[in-house]
């Protein structure tokens, strides 16, 4: 076998095993298997995790409930915001711990979210901003995210929320 031959032969491996991909469709970059039967619109996630779409009304349901929120920035044109609601949002750990916060989904694209991406500063989708009840920034989240990674931010949101909270009370008993 001369040089060109074996070149030759690469390059056809090469091609059947990327091309295999792309006739696939949409990969998953999470290396999170994909769901059998994933939620076809934003519609069949609320029915999982509940998604206000308000945020003044988040907010105050937070501070009802003594909950920090979970805020989603999202554009229905992204294909990576589309692929958390399919396949993070779905995962049963985030599902559970879901309902320890108030959970509001925020669409880029619509006017009225102006004011709030400019309050966290929201340059892409998606992005995942954590916050207490009474809206003072945790932490965020500027990319794609898997199940996994996004409950263990969850989680951490969860302590540091807790944190805060019992320092502002030890601070108000003291004055």
């Amino acid at each position: 076998m001369n040089k060109k031959t074996i070149f030759s032969a690469a390059g056809i491996a090469a091609f059947l095993f990327f091309g295999c991909f792309s006739l696939l469709g949409e990969r998953n970059l999470t290396n999170e298997p994909l769901r059998a039967n994933p939620p076809s619109s934003v519609e069949d996630i609320n029915e999982r995790v509940v998604f206000l779409t308000d945020y003044d009304e988040a907010l105050a349901t937070a501070r009802r409930e003594n909950k920090p929120a979970l805020i989603f920035f999202m554009s229905e044109d992204c294909k990576y915001s589309r692929q958390m609601l399919r396949n993070a949002f779905v995962d049963p750990d985030v599902e559970r711990l879901s309902r320890s916060f108030v959970c509001v989904e925020i669409d880029v694209n619509d006017p009225e979210s102006d004011r709030v991406c400019d309050v966290f500063d929201v340059a892409a989708t998606p992005t995942v901003q954590f916050v207490t009840s009474y809206g003072v920034a945790l932490q965020r989240v500027t990319r794609l995210q898997s199940g996994e990674e996004l409950c263990d931010q969850m989680q951490i949101a969860l302590t540091s929320a807790a944190w805060r909270s019992a320092h502002t009370a030890d601070d108000l008993a003291r004055r």
